[in-house]
């Protein structure tokens, strides 16, 4: 299905036109009726010989209600542009043009109208010379001409087949994966509850899917999708849908709300880049730091317009940022309209580049507006480099989820971009790669300084150096894991190091080590605990660290030490009693050892921490082998 919007002044007969050609009235309210006159949004659908529909959106032409007519044509595909003969191009001729060309609506016809009140062909084809000229340098340049009347329907046939052609040029709806429907009709069907209506964009929405409503920040399902009276199981990008939601109520909702179908596609900010263009021939300039009405989908919002490097701008084209009160949700490539608050009118429009931008600092005007110059390509690799350039390292999907590229899209960039080197991927994130090598630099730096520092330790934590980069947990595991694979690290357990580190000693701690075995092997039945060996020794708690770490010494609970050998000693008698006996209990350990209680407990829980002895009641009996390795 492809949707065209009608365009034009008031009373050029775009109504009367749309119920030629499709004998459904699209004035729907009563006001309409009774006055002759479009005031809100009207709907038609007209089926074609070739066998395509083709959605029609009436919108009205009166200037004071431009902002309906915005909200109705924001989704198109194709414009009916509406001019009467007798009077010509018209006021709202003009901004209705304006506006279609901001929206780059590229496909369009001009019905030229009541030619039944006028048939002398040199007026009309004044008329239609003085149309060409006006489309000139327009979006809908070249748009073929169709001489009709609505009253006697005169070539309306002719004006069929020329939708019918236009519509067989469209393009296919862009399907990527993201679906969304700015909603632009709101009402309620007794026995059914809240319908929303609106053209489905970027995706599939389906009968029965949960769906997330910005920026009410409410959830729903769908009980039935509808198109144009037909009931759907699906609906296609580019179709004309009215959803019954079941869990909500027509109050909570308006036109300007978004479906999304999932909460993490509506991603919103406050502030975003945008290419501005003004309309010709302004009577005032847009002025930086002043607030204009901006129009985006359906949704009509105030923001600030920053002008990047300007002050004021009267003409032509400028970088330029939005910042709204209120958070919108766009992507990269919407169009918007922009008008002036008072007067109410049109006096610009162009394309979203950054829909979650940050503030610029007007020094950085220069440097911003290169950026955006390349973001205006909408190129798909130089937005992800961009991208990666401002982010340096990201999930590869979360990656261009502001933008209409699908998943596939965007996994076949990467790859090309990997192969080109101009990206790093690793496991499910992708960095880029001028930062990955600083990192890289940057952690065998900290590991080195450390072994500096600490010559006598084994490395540096693993955890101590992931709080100091500060990077997802993901990718930090990542890092390590490939450092580590590529031998420019080694890691035992949770401790990183270089490969050609090893722990030494300096020449006095070389001295403080010889003494405290000589320490434990005087005292061996009456060894020191931690305390009572840095009394006798200061500043020896790094040797005692190392020597723990370097298996000389052993370290039970409460600080006691013993000299490994001798540990090991008492540990073959211990096991050979058990073995011996079936059990050992604490009075039988003294009388065995020779020690206090002092020790006997430390000893006790250290053989039962490695899994040598097991508790039963008030004894200890050997652990099963299972349990000892």
């Amino acid at each position: 299905m492809a949707i065209l919007g009608t365009a034009g002044h008031v009373d050029h007969g775009k109504s009367s036109l749309v119920q030629a050609l499709t004998s459904i009235n699209p004035d729907r309210l009563p006001e309409e009726r009774l006055r002759e006159m479009t005031i809100d949004l009207g709907f038609a659908w007209l089926p074609l010989s070739s066998g395509r529909v083709a959605g029609i959106i009436d919108v009205p032409g009166h200037e004071d209600f431009v902002k309906n007519m915005i909200a109705g044509v924001g989704g198109i595909d194709g414009a009916l542009l509406v001019i009467a003969q007798d009077e010509g191009w018209m006021p709202q001729t003009e901004e209705h043009l304006r506006i279609l060309d901001f929206l780059e609506v590229k496909h369009g016809i001009v019905a030229l109208t009541k030619i039944d009140l006028n048939d002398d062909p040199k007026w009309l084809e004044l008329v239609e010379e003085d149309i060409r000229e006006r489309l000139k340098a327009t979006s809908l340049a070249g748009a073929p001409i169709v001489r009709v009347s609505a009253r006697l329907g005169t070539n309306i046939d002719q004006l069929r087949q020329r939708i019918d052609e236009l519509v067989s040029k469209l393009p296919p709806n862009h399907d990527s994966g993201k679906p969304r429907l700015p909603i632009d009709r709101v009402f309620s069907i007794k026995g059914s509850g809240v319908v929303v209506t609106g053209t489905l964009m970027d995706g599939t929405l389906v009968k029965g899917d949960e769906v997330y409503i910005f920026p009410r920040d409410l959830s729903a399902r769908i009980r039935t999708l509808e198109s144009y009276k037909a009931k759907l199981d699906k609906a296609e990008p580019g179709t004309r849908v009215a959803l019954n939601l079941a869990g909500l109520e027509k109050e909570e909702l308006s036109r300007g709300d978004i479906i999304f179908k999932t909460k993490g596609q509506a991603i919103s900010s406050q502030i975003i880049d945008v290419r501005l263009r003004l309309v010709p021939h302004l009577s005032h300039p847009v002025k930086s730091n002043t607030e204009y009405k901006i129009y985006l989908g359906t949704r009509e919002s105030t923001g600030q317009v920053i002008l990047l490097g300007k002050e004021m701008l009267k003409e032509g084209e400028a970088w330029a940022q939005f910042r709204f009160k209120e958070p919108v949700a766009t992507r990269i490539g919407d169009h918007f309209i922009m008008r002036r608050v008072s007067p109410a009118e049109t006096i610009g429009g162009g394309t979203v580049l950054d829909p979650v931008a940050s503030r610029h600092r007007f020094r950085d005007s220069g440097k911003v507006s290169q950026l955006l110059e390349r973001r205006a390509s909408l190129d798909i690799e130089e937005l992800v480099l961009l991208e990666l350039g401002r982010k340096k390292y990201a999930e590869e999907n979360d990656i261009m989820t502001t933008s209409n590229f699908s998943s596939q899209q965007v996994a076949q960039c990467l790859e090309s971009l990997q192969a080109r080197g101009k990206l790093i991927r690793t496991g499910s994130w992708i960095a880029n790669p001028e930062y990955w090598q600083r990192t890289i630099d940057q952690v065998l730096d900290i590991i080195a300084k450390e072994h500096a520092l600490h010559p006598t330790a084994p490395g540096l934590p693993q955890a101590e150096l992931e709080s100091r980069l500060n990077l997802p947990k993901g990718l930090f595991n990542q890092l390590i894991a490939i450092l580590t694979e590529t031998g420019k690290i080694a890691r035992k357990e949770s401790i990183l190091a270089l490969p050609t580190h090893k722990p030494s000693l300096s020449p006095d701690q070389e001295q403080q080590l010889a003494y405290i075995l000589k320490i434990l092997q005087r005292n061996r039945d009456n060894p020191p605990n931690r305390k009572e060996l840095l009394t006798l020794i200061p500043d020896s708690d790094t040797v005692v660290k190392y020597m723990c770490r370097q298996n000389l010494i052993i370290e039970l609970s409460e600080g006691v030490l013993f000299e490994n050998k001798h540990y090991q000693s008492i540990k073959k008698q211990v096991i050979d009693f058990v073995r011996d006996n079936g059990s050992i209990n604490i009075q039988q350990m003294r009388t065995l050892l020779g020690f206090s209680r002092k020790y006997i407990i430390p000893l006790l829980n250290k053989l039962e921490e490695e899994g040598v002895l097991r508790r039963r009641g008030e004894e200890r009996v050997l652990a099963k082998k299972k349990d000892r390795m």
